[in-house]
This record gives C-alpha cells, structure tokens and sequence, in this order.
C-alpha cells in the first residue's frame, strides 16, 4: 500500500472509531488536522467521505443502521466540508482557471446533496466556476440557472432508486431545455446501474476533473 493509501486507512479507522463513539467534535478535528498537516489534500479526503457515506447508505438500506445515526453522520461529515471551504477557496484562488461554468443540483424531492457539495469543491480546486443549487430543485429552476449563469456543465446527483426511475425524463427536459449545455447525472442510484442512460449522460469525474484534482482517480457519487 502506497504512504497515501496507508494515510488514507489510518484516517478512515480513526473517523469510524470517533464515529462510533457519536464524537462529533473527535471527528471533525481528526479531518481537519489531517488536512492541515498535509496528511491528505482536501479532495483525497473527500473520496475517503463519499466511500464512508456509501458505506452507510448501503448499512441503512439493509436496515443495518438506523435512520436517526445516518443524519448523525452526515451531519459529521457536512461540518467537515463547510469547515474547510476556506482552505478550499484559497486554493482555487491558486489554481488554474479553465473558464467552464458548471451548475450543481439535485432533481427535485431528492433531499441528499452532500456528494454533490462534496463534488461542487472539487470542481472549484480544477479551475472551474461553480454554482451549486443544493437539494430538491425543480426542473425548470435548474435549466434557468443553468442559461442564466452562463453554465456549459449541468451535473445532477440521485441517491435512491425512486429519483434515478426519473432521471430520464428530468434529462430528457433538460436536454430540450439546454440543448447546447452537458448534462450529466451521478450518485448513489448509479453507482451499479446506469438505468439506460448513454455514456456521456453518465457522471464520470475523472473526464471534468484530472487536470487539477489528484483524488479523481477514485469515482465520486
């Protein structure tokens, strides 16, 4: 195992067992530190975040965990990230701009928006501008942002199997709507079925991100 990979394992033991122990403060401190130090750049630590929601998701669906100890969590994890969006936009500052503008959301009535906040930094840190409507956008809000702020990007993210049934008309819309913009779809709901969807309607993070995001070698949901 590489220095990054071990450091990357030593957070991951380290969270879960702040986790488990419903540390709140624990946690958030041990990701912190770990950027600060240099242990891991902010998008290495996000993939680490994103494989640990998964994670979760997968045990709750199972009915392994409990609903009130996945929004625990994910309320660890949101901390996280809005604690280090400083660090973040210090390093855009720094980083090559590539002049693409993309708009973030997800499909309205899907509530679960942190891989996509996740992801909206990451494009940051690549050079790109960023726009990021949260959760439960409507159809309609998402094409006016999109024309309205200039985007050549949409990127859309599910997390249940409902919302990805969807999904297809929601691009179908927007495709008709934006016919000279990208629109793009990930996240959870796709992570083993794509439901149809062709290639380039697929998320693929390595495609938008490589040249200025060393941790787009693992996939983003």
């Amino acid at each position: 195992m590489s220095d990054d990979g071990t450091m990357t394992g030593s957070l991951r033991t380290l969270l879960q067992a702040r986790i488990d122990a419903h540390d709140k403060p624990g946690a958030v401190t041990a990701a912190l530190d770990a950027v600060e130090r240099g242990d891991l750049s902010v998008p290495q630590l996000y993939v680490l975040l994103g494989d640990l929601m998964a994670d979760l998701g997968e045990s709750w669906q199972s009915g392994a965990t409990s609903v009130w100890l996945e929004h625990l969590v994910s309320g660890i994890v949101r901390t996280i990230v809005e604690a280090l969006y400083p660090a973040v936009r210090a390093q855009a500052a720094a980083a090559p701009r590539r002049g693409g503008t993309v708009v973030l959301a997800c499909p309205q009535d899907e509530s679960h928006d942190l891989g996509l906040r996740m992801l909206c930094d990451r494009f940051d840190l690549a050079g790109w501008d960023t726009h990021l409507l949260g959760a439960d956008c409507p159809t309609g809000e998402i094409a006016a942002a999109a024309e309205t702020l200039g985007a050549g990007l949409v990127v859309l993210s599910a997390s249940t199997h409902f919302h990805r049934m969807r999904v297809r008309t929601l691009l179908d819309d927007l495709h008709s709507a934006l016919p000279d913009v990208r629109v793009v779809v990930g996240g959870p709901a796709f992570s083993r079925d794509c439901c149809g969807l062709s290639d380039d309607e697929v998320m693929s993070p390595e495609e938008f991100l490589d040249a200025g995001d060393p941790g787009s070698q693992s996939s983003e949901g």
